[in-house]
């Protein structure tokens, strides 16, 4: 019988669609690049091989994200990709809009513990002899550790597969302590110097231009909140909300009409994006969070972690409301 490692590949879908995203919308050196996962799973593969001696035969290849509407619409070439590549896509609804203000209102489900239960319940459930022994993780949250760990105490190697990124806006990096505890790591990174070998090369398609994910979603008309002593509910129409970054402008004016606010005028990061979204209609490019603007524009906002993040204008500089979107 053909000695050979099964291995099981699981991609924690919103971490691995922040690459893909950073590649092809962000760029590298004015590059930017579409990902091959077909063979970025190949070459994964012949790595194992090299290092196990033994050939490399993926028994499933999974992927598990929250998703909706407008993120499907964005991720068609995300998924194109998956698809040719034979993974099976593993979907978690986020809910899209708040029943009360019809704002998007995002939130998934537990992402990280559907691929606790559904790799514990594969393994456990397989006879002795059909188990994986090897698990290739896509992922860089911390959360996932346990797991690792788990599966190493039951002798399946575990090879962790990451990517450390800075973009304008924010960074993305893996949990140290993941990446502590599996028997391998993989920078895919790295590939993108590397690109010599034939096989890496292939991983990459080069595109002509950045692909841009701010798109503009449909009017919504939601029933009006009944009050005691109102009238009867009517419907009240939203503007469309679009994707789009809060200019310095916008922050520092939603910062001043806020009426709630600590003794040292700080107001809650959290009540500053509700009231940014009511306000403007724009809604952040999924990704990017408000604490991400706020921490490259410094010099024009102050913040604090306790007892909660909050914010407020520096004394130094008072964005004006005609600022623009934030440089590039």
């Amino acid at each position: 019988m053909e000695d050979i490692t099964r291995a099981l590949l699981v991609m924690d879908g919103g971490y691995v669609r922040t690459w893909y995203k950073h590649l092809a919308g962000d760029g590298i050196e004015g590059n930017f690049y579409s990902i091959n996962f077909g063979h970025l799973i190949r070459h994964i593969g012949a790595l194992i091989e090299k290092d196990s001696g033994r050939r490399c035969v993926f028994t499933a290849k999974k992927l598990y994200m929250g998703t909706n509407s407008e993120i499907d619409f964005q991720n068609r070439t995300f998924y194109r990709s998956l698809d040719d590549a034979g993974v099976q896509r593993h979907t978690f609804p986020l809910r899209e809009r708040d029943e009360e203000s019809g704002y998007p209102a995002l939130k998934e489900e537990a992402c990280d513990t559907t691929i606790v239960y559904n790799t514990a319940k594969e393994f456990f459930s397989a006879g002795t002899d059909n188990r994986f022994d090897m698990f290739v993780l896509f992922a860089g949250d911390g959360d996932l550790t346990p797991l690792v760990q788990g599966l190493r105490a039951e002798g399946v190697t575990v090879t962790v597969v990451y990517y450390d990124f800075k973009t304008p806006f924010s960074t993305t990096r893996a949990s140290q302590k993941l990446l502590e505890s599996a028997d391998k790591v993989i920078n895919f990174g790295a590939f993108l110097t590397e690109r010599v070998d034939r096989n890496i090369i292939d991983i990459f398609r080069k595109l002509e231009e950045p692909e841009v994910y701010a798109v503009r979603r449909p009017t919504v008309r939601v029933a009006a909140k009944r009050f005691p002593g109102s009238a009867a509910e009517t419907a009240r129409t939203f503007p469309a909300p679009v994707y789009a970054l809060y200019t310095p402008g916008e922050i520092a004016e939603a910062i001043r009409e806020i009426p709630r606010k600590d003794g040292e005028g700080y107001v809650l990061v959290a009540q500053l994006g509700t009231y940014l979204e009511h306000k403007t209609g724009k809604v952040l490019p999924f990704g990017i969070k408000l604490k991400d603007i706020l921490t490259r524009h410094a010099q024009d906002f102050e913040t604090k972690e306790l007892p909660a993040y909050s914010v407020r204008l520096t004394e130094s500089r008072i964005p004006s409301e005609q600022e623009g979107v934030p440089d590039d």
